[in-house]
């Protein structure tokens, strides 16, 4: 018995043993398991003692990153936008009057200006890393415990991704105790969103691709004014006398009709009631067995059920104004025409009339991905201008928009990598003659390669560069020169020995300009502007496509330029607005000549207004802006 105990108890200890070294072993699996973990997701060791500095970081870096993203998410992939677009009323939907919440339309006369996944990213980024001083404060909250010193200044990296949205900062810190226990470097830190950024971005990239190619909202907005009885488009009546419609009035009922109407369009696949409570005198009162479920369902994408059934899309035209223009009119009426029976039946009458409409309006499209157990809630919107010409769709893509991100990782090694010999030549627009001491930058994609200046080549032939560029199937080449505006051009580097004419046009800037305002009813009176007023100028050339920009009451040092080479007649746009609402402007041409510019240096800016009036009469005052413009002057150079 004696030595049955001994066994027992050696066998009791050899277990003990045992069952400490399985749990030594899978500690330390666990230990490798999630120090290869830690590894990949760039997770470092952070000393217990500023656990709490670490989170205060992160929290800060939630905290701008969700405000960033709530704001690309309002504005369509804007958080700054740029000063080309927010100094034009046209390029924008101004959704809460006075607030100066802009959302740039992503498409708008046959511009495609959808901003590039890069562009959100680098919005994002430069977003954070502007903020987090604001946030971080100095470290106050921890300066009697740590003696913190910044050893590298912050950089934010930002990934978009189908399932959420994740968000590092690398900010290397030197943190010492002030009573000399410990010193420790903390530099990583990261925050997971549960956002499907990338899923309703590729949703409302898909759609502005949709319809662009399909003209699917032009198409719905013509059977609306085509089934529309008091629209006229082709008809005929028996009778004497001659049928009118006012144009104002079709303006108003066209605005009506897309208010009510347009909501109703469902994306195929994505989240709708079809039971929902829709009026229809023919039958049930739900979508389902109504006109909108036959005309009104926009199939986007074949397999949107797969991958977007959990969003909602919503799209709508709040009053906004309306470009109507109808042909044939005359002052804003529409008349039909007279036809006579023959001699045997000459009592008879006949009115024919067949109208045809230009129409362009803005629309809001908004994306809503719903809230589930792994993602959150996230809104996005996106505003395109709809465009009729001559009761057909009017989407032809002229051009796309270079949405610059200013990021030049990895620039370096992409310029050094030059294949391919070409030629820039740098030519006056103006005169025809060649230019030395331009700028140049090429840029392909996200990469940008200074090339130098311009110079004398052929022994003073020509003036340019020559030289190997990077490969680029789809390159820019940028020129920049004291006297002439910014300049560029499209041009490929796949085959050796192209060339290409860079035209840089000859400008005078005018530090000194003006805004005065005309009342409708007393045109021959200008007037300053009122404190809470302002203008933007837009001026463009359709013969040399040179255009330029600028707002009234000037912000900074920023100069407005015309183009200074010859004679040129130019389309100018002049938006008055109040803190509310677009209030007046101007629209006409103006023609300069060179030699008026050599003495001048202000430019006066007129534009005409309508004062108190309610919203319909002021929608109309906008919609005839141009022939109301025929009353006050022109620009002036003095």
């Amino acid at each position: 018995m004696k030595k049955r105990g001994r066994y027992m108890q050696r066998k009791a200890q050899v277990s003990i043993f045992m069952l400490l070294a399985i749990v030594i072993l899978l500690l330390g699996s666990l230990y490798f398991f999630y120090q290869r973990e830690f590894a990949e997701d760039e997770v470092e060791f952070v000393e217990p003692e500023i656990v709490p500095l670490k989170s205060y970081i992160e929290d800060c870096l939630k905290t701008i990153a969700d405000d960033g993203i709530e704001i690309i998410g309002l504005t369509g992939g804007y958080i700054d936008v740029p000063n080309g677009i927010s100094s034009d009323p046209r390029r924008y939907i101004a959704t809460f009057p006075g607030s100066g919440f802009k959302i740039p339309y992503w498409w708008f006369k046959g511009i495609e200006s959808v901003p590039s996944e890069d562009f959100i990213k680098q919005q994002l980024k430069n977003h954070i890393e502007n903020e987090l001083d604001g946030c971080i404060n100095n470290f106050e909250p921890f300066s009697s415990q740590f003696a913190i010193k910044v050893l590298k200044k912050p950089e934010a990296e930002v990934e978009l991704n189908d399932e959420d949205t994740f968000f590092r900062l690398n900010y290397k810190l030197d943190v010492a105790d002030k009573d000399g226990n410990f010193n420790s470097k903390i530099e990583k830190f990261g925050y997971s969103m549960p956002i499907r950024f990338k899923k309703v971005y590729e949703l409302a990239k898909t759609m502005m691709e949709r319809e662009n190619k399909d003209g699917f909202v032009e198409r719905r907005t013509i059977d609306l004014y085509a089934l529309d009885p008091d629209i006229p488009t082709t008809d005929l009546d028996v009778t004497c006398k001659t049928k009118t419609w006012q144009l104002s009035k079709i303006n108003d009922i066209l605005k009506e009709s897309l208010r009510i109407n347009l909501p109703y369009i469902r994306v195929k696949g994505t989240d709708y009631n079809p039971n929902l409570y829709v009026p229809n005198p023919r039958g049930e009162d739900i979508y389902s067995k109504t006109y909108f479920q036959n005309h009104f369902v926009w199939e986007v994408d074949t397999e949107a059920e797969k991958k977007y059934s959990n969003m909602k899309v919503a799209f709508t035209y709040d009053n906004w104004p309306i470009k109507l223009y109808a042909r044939p009119s005359e002052n804003g009426i529409l008349k039909s025409n007279s036809r006579k029976g023959n001699e045997m039946i000459n009592f008879f009458c006949l009115h024919l009339w067949h109208f045809t409409y230009d129409i362009e309006y803005p629309l809001l499209v908004t994306i809503i991905d719903q809230e589930t157990p792994k993602n959150s809630r996230y809104q996005f919107n996106f505003a395109f201008k709809v465009d009729i010409d001559h009761n057909q769709p009017n989407r032809i893509n002229k051009g796309s928009t270079l949405f610059e991100t200013f990021d030049d990782v990895g620039s370096e090694e992409f310029c050094n990598n030059a294949e391919n010999e070409v030629t820039i030549f740098t030519v006056d627009n103006a005169t025809g003659e060649d230019l030395k001491d331009i700028n140049l930058t090429f840029v392909c994609g996200r990469f940008y390669c200074d090339m130098g200046k311009s110079d004398w080549l052929s022994l003073g032939a020509a003036a340019g560069i020559t030289k190997r560029f990077p490969y680029c199937v789809n390159g820019i080449i940028k020129g920049k020169g004291e006297g002439f505006a910014d300049s560029q051009s499209f041009m490929q580097t796949d085959v050796d020995g192209r060339s290409y004419v860079l035209f840089m046009d000859p400008v005078k800037e005018f530090k000194n300009y003006k805004v005065v305002k005309h009342l409708i009813s007393d045109p021959g009176t200008a007037l300053e502007l009122d404190p809470n007023e302002k203008a933007s100028i837009f001026i463009k050339s359709n013969e040399t496509g040179f255009e330029s920009f600028a707002f009234y009451p000037r912000e900074a040092d920023f100069p407005f330029k015309i183009s200074a080479g010859k004679d040129i007649t130019y389309e100018v746009s002049v938006y008055l607005v109040d803190d509310q609402d677009l209030i007046g402007g101007y629209i006409g041409s103006w023609k300069i000549n060179k030699e008026d510019l050599f003495d001048k240096n202000e430019v006066i800016f007129h534009v005409v207004y309508q004062g108190a009036a309610t919203e319909e009469d002021r929608s109309k005052f906008v919609v005839e802006l141009e022939s109301h413009s025929e009353n006050i002057p022109k620009p002036e150079l003095k």
